[in-house]
């Protein structure tokens, strides 16, 4: 009976664990694909971005046009990420002005309601009561003001003494990040160092690469509203060359006299977590870039 208990103790934990191993591998394997499209018209941009894990389990959804609108789902549960209000009908439109006239309506006549004669006293009455009521509201006025009057004399020593820590934190912030730039330029000119910064150097290229999307595609027309000026802008975007690995259709316009651009473009791309993690170690691992860090944080 006991071995029958641990033996079911030990099939529940090794499926515990091949779970989590496989969740584990399935985060540092799997690749998380994002992909954004979009087209452009002076100001008028209209744009989508997805980014999507596993089979899409987990997406997040975001569309750019008059109005941003998103969304983030996870298996089969989905929430948006953005509230979008509605318009008012036209039924709701029409209340709202007749409201609005008969508002004014009542305020520019200044018509006031008939009393009859039998309730005349009752109103003086209720008039006398609302003397007596102004008048105690406005003693409680004059001693309300009266203790403002006297926070007021009290509030600008509180507030000097309050402003003083905030200017010693902000120039405390500012002589940490000169210290902090200091020395990075001083060990960066240190012999010893130039093994850390051609390690650091070459991980975060590989982080980058790691990063950068496989596709960039790019059709765009554009003037800059003079031919010189256009063609000198063509010159410069032809020294990149991600234009010429991606295959980007650029048309100058030479003729137009305003300046413009319209085009659309298509980003795509995926990144895995393991090779981020594995440069990431590389860098904390390194006893160079380990020293460097213990040098600069002194």
């Amino acid at each position: 009976m006991i071995f029958t208990i641990l033996k079911v103790i030990g099939i529940i934990l090794l499926v515990v664990l091949a779970l989590i191993l496989t969740a584990l591998l399935c985060v540092l394997f799997v690749p998380v694909k994002y992909r954004a499209v979009g087209s452009f018209d002076n100001t008028d941009i209209r744009a989508k971005a997805h980014v999507s894990w596993l089979l899409h389990l987990f997406a997040l959804h975001i569309e750019y046009a008059d109005e941003t609108d998103g969304y983030i789902r996870l298996v089969f549960v989905k929430k948006k990420l953005f509230d979008n209000y509605e318009a008012l009908d036209d039924d709701d439109m029409d209340e709202a002005a007749k409201t609005e006239t008969e508002d004014k309506v009542s305020e520019n006549t200044g018509d006031e309601p008939q009393i009859p004669a039998d309730e005349s006293e009752h109103v003086a009455d209720e008039q006398t009561e609302n003397e007596s009521t102004a008048q105690t509201h406005n003693e409680q006025r004059t001693v309300n003001d009266e203790n403002q009057h006297i926070k007021q004399q009290t509030k600008p020593t509180h507030q000097k003494t309050y402003k003083k820590p905030h200017k010693k934190q902000f120039k405390d912030k500012s002589d940490r990040i000169k210290n902090c730039i200091y020395k990075l330029k001083r060990e960066y000119s240190d012999e010893r160092n130039k093994a850390a910064f051609l390690h650091l150097k070459k991980e975060l290229f590989i982080i980058l690469k790691r990063i950068c999307p496989r596709r960039l595609k790019l059709t765009m027309v554009y003037s800059t509203g003079s031919p010189d000026t256009t063609g000198i802008s063509l010159g410069i975007l032809a020294c990149f060359p991600v234009g010429y690995t991606n295959r980007w259709r650029i048309t100058p316009d030479f003729e137009s006299e305003n300046p413009y651009a319209k085009g659309s473009f298509d980003i795509k791309g995926h990144v895995i977590v393991i090779s981020i993690l594995a440069a990431t170690l590389r860098i904390l691992f390194d006893k160079n870039c380990r020293r460097l860090y213990n040098r600069i944080s002194r």
